[in-house]
């Protein structure tokens, strides 16, 4: 698959699926008034970061992208000792300003080599919470605040319309929600439990993709497993899916990995499907639906017992001006056998579930500054939310904001 050349970027965050515009700033087509709008102060400074960008992205030959986003969350349980939300990974840390992501990519386009490279990096919180999550360190502590997101070369196979071949360490392809991109953000601040828990976040090794038809496109691969680039049991997970657009309005994406997880056990099978589904009734209505199914051998009641998870989600978002966008989740997320909510290998907490409803609202004070609020309400069928330093609750709800600026 090609990558595609940002020229200039003036990202509209709208949806977040809505497609990224890449046209020259200049000639962009300004924001509708608002009321909180910095068009007038920050909106210069856009002008002249994305005309400075778009020099150097001439002069390197490269496409140039990136953002920077801090945030605050609170949580009503006011966790302590260590004071992280439960059920949260990169948005755990209670009551505090965090500063989340510098992110940084850099794209080379397949058709002046015949061969691409898409590199990028986060640095801060992010960084350290997705080297941690990864496994590339020895410690889940002190890690450095810096991380190589994605580092993989594209080229294309001619044969029929072109077999596209991506090789490298990439992000995942299963699951809704993604770990940020410029110009490509999930709908809300918080990620859900199925991104938490029920999908892996990227991988180590090698993607093909074909288009069968024009609305049917297939791919398969081989990678080193879930996260971790490290091959822990000298075998290789395979990947496959497929994207089937049959018209504007929907879109269905299945994705497909299996292969053995364990360090040093080659027996034992992890297997995982998500499906995602698109749809678009009107703009601005973006409707996203999404049910994801695991199992793996011998992975709970001390590796006697097989285990399995499964979760469906939803979201809609509205865009309800250039400005202003609102989107609305909700998520049930059931762990039979105790294997992907916490530490669970000897069943202590057997057939939990957990479920959230989440509303947050997004406003463009400029074409590259975004704002966002956000109000959570958690649920677990058992006291599963740590409550203070040592107790614990069924029920959770945080409150956060997020800056973001993209250029």
């Amino acid at each position: 698959m090609k990558i595609r050349r940002l020229a200039t970027l003036a990202l509209i965050f709208g949806l977040a699926l809505a497609p990224i515009r890449a046209r020259a700033a200049d000639e962009d087509k300004p924001l509708a008034p608002g009321w909180l709008s910095l068009d007038g102060s920050v909106g210069l400074l856009d002008n002249q970061i994305a005309a400075g960008k778009s020099a150097l992205e001439k002069a390197l030959g490269i496409s140039i992208g990136g953002f920077l986003d801090s945030s605050y969350t609170w949580s009503s349980n006011h966790p302590r000792s260590p004071a992280n939300i439960t059920g949260r990974y990169f948005d755990k840390d209670q009551n505090k300003i965090v500063f989340n992501d510098f992110h940084l990519a850099l794209d080379k386009p397949e058709k002046d080599w015949g061969v691409g490279f898409h590199l990028s990096g986060d640095f801060g919180r992010t960084g350290e919470l997705l080297r941690e999550a990864t496994l590339w360190g020895k410690a889940l502590h002190k890690e450095p605040s810096a991380e190589l997101r994605e580092a993989y070369v594209t080229t294309t196979i001619p044969v029929g319309e072109g077999i596209g071949v991506k090789g490298g360490l990439f992000v995942t392809t299963l699951g809704t929600e993604i770990l940020p991109n410029p110009g490509a953000y999930n709908d809300n601040i918080s990620r859900s439990f199925l991104f938490n828990f029920g999908v892996p976040l990227r991988h180590l090794g090698m993607l093909f993709s074909y288009p069968v038809l024009k609305i049917l496109s297939v791919n398969a691969g081989v990678v080193t497993g879930w996260d971790d680039p490290y091959d822990n049991n000298h075998q290789p997970s395979g990947m496959w899916g497929f994207s089937f657009t049959p018209m504007d309005q929907f879109a269905l994406t299945s994705s497909f990995i299996y292969g053995p997880e364990k360090s040093n056990n080659g027996a034992d099978k992890r297997f995982t499907m998500s499906h995602v589904a698109t749809i678009k009734p009107f703009d601005p209505l973006a409707i996203s639906l999404e049910y994801t199914y695991g199992h793996e051998d011998d992975a709970s009641l001390g590796g006697t017992r097989d285990a399995q998870w499964q979760g469906l989600a939803g979201i809609v978002s509205y865009g309800w001006t250039e400005r202003f966008t609102s989107a609305l989740r909700a998520e049930v997320f059931n762990d039979r056998d105790g294997a992907r909510l916490g530490g669970n290998f000897n069943g202590t907490h057997a057939n939990q579930t957990v479920g959230e409803v989440t509303l947050t609202g997004s406003y463009k004070f400029t074409k590259m500054l975004l704002g966002r609020l956000e109000v959570r309400q958690d649920w677990s069928n058992e006291k599963f939310f740590k409550r203070g330093r040592s107790n614990a609750d069924a029920n959770q709800t945080t409150l956060a904001g997020q800056v973001i600026y993209t250029f």
